[in-house]
């Protein structure tokens, strides 16, 4: 009895993450159009000589995280784009 309990709560409490989880994405990608518009618009307000240099002297990942931590609308699927695009 107390797993079936256990069960039925551990799937609520998945469910309201899932739902939470989902309106967060909604909320960014919401901002991220309010702020820049487009894709091509998040591009002109990168800079892009400092992704650059992060780059190739940390590599990838690092780069990714300087793009999001300098602008965090974006999402982490932007700045990988970003990244792979330079």
């Amino acid at each position: 009895m107390t797993d079936l309990i256990t069960g039925a709560v551990a799937v609520v409490i998945v469910g309201a993450l899932g739902i939470a989880g989902e309106r967060a994405t909604r909320r960014r990608k919401r901002a991220f159009q309010d702020r820049y518009g487009s894709y091509e618009g998040f591009r002109g307000q990168v800079d892009e000589d400092r992704v650059r240099s992060v780059r190739s002297a940390r590599g990838d990942v690092a780069a990714v995280k300087a793009v999001r931590d300098d602008h965090p609308l974006a999402s982490l699927v932007i700045a990988n784009r970003y990244v792979r695009e330079l």
